[in-house]
């Protein structure tokens, strides 16, 4: 799973529709506060970003019987306090419908439960129509609502789960169904995900769209606007297969060079002397995952590096200096560090640095002019990405030696909803047989996947996840989260459509906002043609 793995600082709040047994937990909550802000100075600087994993073999057991709502909850709280990956795997393939990978989820739950688990269960659960919401209390003294939006016929089914501090759930979860325009579904998905902003493009049949709403920093008036830029989190990764595909057709690179001749002079161990520069991008090159960092790991890295470009180098020898994680092509590894050997290669082989590369072969020939990296100067007016602590929604910026460290796997790179939706039409271009920024040819191998777990399984290509939801056809996507942010990105090339959506707020909610409203756009879509 990588080498840490930490979520996002939860809130604690006292609520009046609790029973009085429940007053003491809440003041033992009350003495924990100062704790608890030392806990979130310390986590400041993790990057959190979605791994897309394989699932293991899941054992035969016998699942709880449920016959009602409640029975559901409970069943859900004894399955997280397990902390078993394979019982949440086969209660997700048993009881949630298929919004997203089993294994996914089971892996963001496993996050969930490091941090907060083992829960205790403090309500039945209130049933309201198709939600259930049920008040639990994690090891922290941290009071949660765990609300459960559920389907019950033909059968009781699990839809969604949104997991967040007691008093930021309140009434019923806005209808995504009823939306007319972008801006209108922003809001809607925004306020049911207790995220203070959002923003949602869409270019359909080459006409584009841009829907704003909230606020940019929690507990003030300055609106969300179309061109605030945004952290795009692990939709980095297609933007650094997409440099890289520039390169190859430069002739600089090719898909089949390995890491030793790609980075001659660099130290590694030998088991990295066959890995392919298109292997890493299919994260089948073995490299570690480096989900996250404590603040001694990136100082121990960084040493006296200043320059981005030397932060990288440094990164590299790090990571070339431990011990692959698989044999090449063995299996799929999901790789924050993969992309990072990625920038620094297509450093190598220009002498330019990763940020230059990525400003002139992708933003300027695609007129992203609201797009960002790290050593850019970002607008002071923009939205701040937000996580829980004790005493509400934070402000937080992910800024430092980190975000130059993960600028190939998405670290530091901000831009419009706008921005990178034009990104996302130039691959759907290619896809569509058109030559652009990339030969189509180019783009469609950059899309070309493979099963995260052969034979079957989703298919991964380079930076781009390729699946299909009950209800849409195929889309090539990726989400992001740099831990504060949480972004996705979808092409559907049938439809001739791309999707794009971010909120300015971290979190565990399944499905993930952007993929909620990129699932309610691609409905629309479908239900018009």
């Amino acid at each position: 799973m990588g080498r840490l793995k930490i979520s996002y600082p939860q809130q604690r709040q006292s609520t009046g529709d609790l029973n009085q047994a429940n007053k003491a937990t809440s003041d033992k909550m009350e003495s924990n506060c100062q704790d608890r802000n030392q806990l979130m100075r310390t986590h400041r600087t993790l990057l959190s970003i979605i791994a897309l994993l394989v699932s293991p073999a899941v054992p035969s057991q016998a699942m709880p019987e449920i016959k009602s709502p409640r029975d559901l909850i409970h069943a859900l709280v004894g399955t997280l306090n397990t902390n078993d990956e394979t019982v949440m795997v086969r209660f997700i393939q048993k009881w949630n419908l298929p919004t997203s990978p089993a294994s996914e989820r089971a892996r963001r739950w496993m996050n969930l439960v490091r941090e907060g688990g083992p829960f205790t269960l403090i309500s039945d659960g209130k049933v309201t129509g198709d939600e259930v919401d049920a008040f639990v209390v994690d090891k922290n003294a941290t009071r949660l609502v765990f609300r459960l939006h559920i389907e019950s016929k033909p059968n009781l089914r699990m839809v969604g789960l949104q997991i967040a501090p007691a008093f930021t759930v309140e009434g019923a979860a806005p209808d995504l169904g009823k939306w007319t325009t972008l801006t209108q579904l922003a809001s809607l998905v925004a306020k049911k995900h207790g995220s203070p902003g959002m923003g949602i493009a869409i270019i359909e049949n080459g006409v584009p769209q841009i829907g704003v709403a909230g606020i940019r920093v929690v507990k003030s008036h300055d609106q969300v606007l179309p061109d605030d830029v945004w952290s795009i989190g692990s939709i980095g990764k297609s933007i650094c297969a997409t440099v890289i595909g520039r390169l190859i057709e430069m002739h600089k690179l090719s898909w089949g060079e390995t890491l030793r001749t790609a980075l001659p002079g660099y130290p590694m161990h030998g088991g990295y002397d066959r890995v392919t520069l298109e292997q890493i991008m299919h994260h089948r090159g073995g490299i570690p995952a480096d989900l996250g960092f404590h603040d001694q790991e990136i100082r121990r890295i960084v040493g006296s590096a200043k320059t981005v470009t030397d932060i990288r180098s440094k990164y590299v020898v790090d990571i070339l200096s431990r011990r692959p994680e698989a044999s090449p092509n063995e299996r799929f590894i999901y790789s924050n560090a993969g992309y990072a050997l990625l920038s620094h290669i297509a450093e190598m082989a220009t002498g330019e640095s990763y940020e230059k590369l990525v400003r002139d072969l992708v933003f300027k020939p695609l007129g992203m002019g609201h797009s960002y990296t790290d050593v850019d100067s970002l607008p002071k007016g923009r939205p701040k990405g937000h996580v829980m602590s004790p005493s509400g929604l934070v402000a937080q910026d992910m800024t430092g030696p980190m975000e130059s460290m993960m600028s190939g796997a998405g670290g530091g790179m901000f831009m419009s909803v706008g921005d990178l939706a034009k990104f996302g039409q130039a691959h759907l271009n290619g896809l569509r047989g058109k030559d652009g920024i990339l030969k189509s040819a180019t783009i469609k191998r950059l899309h070309a996947g493979t099963p995260e777990q052969p034979p079957g399984g989703r298919l991964y290509a380079c930076g781009w996840g390729i699946e299909s939801l009950p209800g849409l056809e195929t889309f090539h996507g990726h989400n992001g989260s740099n831990g504060t942010m949480r972004s996705q990105i979808a092409i559907f090339p049938n439809a001739n459509l791309v999707v794009v959506a971010i909120v300015n707020r971290g979190g565990e909610d399944e499905p993930a906002p952007g993929l909620e409203a990129m699932m309610a756009i691609a409905r629309r879509s479908a239900a018009k043609r």
